[in-house]
């Protein structure tokens, strides 16, 4: 017969082994939920083409207050970058895999090519790598630590609630590594944060908005941009 303190011993050993199972159940849970690199490269890269708005805060040990400035932007994956911003000035930055084009206000554009200042490009692809969520490029150049975040029930846009994640890259070498502490983005759909530190102290904060995938393919103006 089994007495008091044997059924006690008992049922404390099945609520341990109980508690175990949960504890585990809980983990294994929480893994199969963490995004991977892959997958983060697969929702970034699922659309071709994205518009939206930003707005840039840059910090810079020489000034007592930010730098502010805003603007729209077009990240179309056969194309490159088109980086218009529209206060406190117009600009108008065009990074193509081979050209790029700036212009201010209403004065000639200046192109580079690829061949003329290779470091310039070296740069841009690492960026291009990174507004197109190339975690495979990037992990060339970067130590990548990808955490998945809880959702963010304040976002305007419920699409880009869910799946929120957090990826800091360390640059591994020079150049990068002469420049940047680090590079952090964060995001759930597409990008919403993108957080430069510099080895020197100043920093860029920008924030993406409003954005958006439909039209699916270029307007004429958009096509006529790439066209340089």
């Amino acid at each position: 017969m089994i007495n008091n303190n044997s059924t006690a011993l008992m049922t404390a050993i099945k609520w341990c082994r109980n508690s175990l199972l949960c504890t585990v159940l809980a983990i294994t849970s929480l893994s199969t939920q963490a995004m991977t690199l892959g997958e983060l490269q697969h929702t970034l890269s699922a659309t071709k083409v994205v518009r939206g708005d930003f707005s840039q805060s840059r910090t810079m040990a020489m000034f007592n207050q930010p730098l502010l400035s805003n603007g729209k932007f077009l990240i179309a994956a056969n194309n490159g970058l088109w980086w218009h911003q529209t206060a406190p000035m117009a600009v108008s930055l065009v990074l193509t895999n081979n050209k790029l084009s700036q212009q201010f206000d209403n004065q000639p554009p200046q192109i580079i090519s690829a061949a003329q200042n290779p470091m310039v490009f070296y740069f841009s692809h690492i960026f291009l790598a990174l507004f197109n969520g190339d975690t495979s490029a990037l992990d060339q150049q970067f130590t990548l630590k990808l955490t998945t975040l809880a959702p963010d029930n304040n976002s305007s846009d419920a699409s880009n609630s869910d799946n929120q994640w957090q990826l800091v890259l360390i640059p591994k070498q020079a150049p990068l590594n002469k420049v940047f502490t680090s590079i952090t983005l964060q995001g759930g759909k597409f990008i919403n944060h993108l957080t430069l530190a510099e080895i020197r102290g100043d920093k860029t904060v920008i924030t993406f908005s409003h954005q958006r995938t439909t039209p699916a393919t270029l307007t004429t103006e958009e096509q006529r941009v790439f066209k340089f």
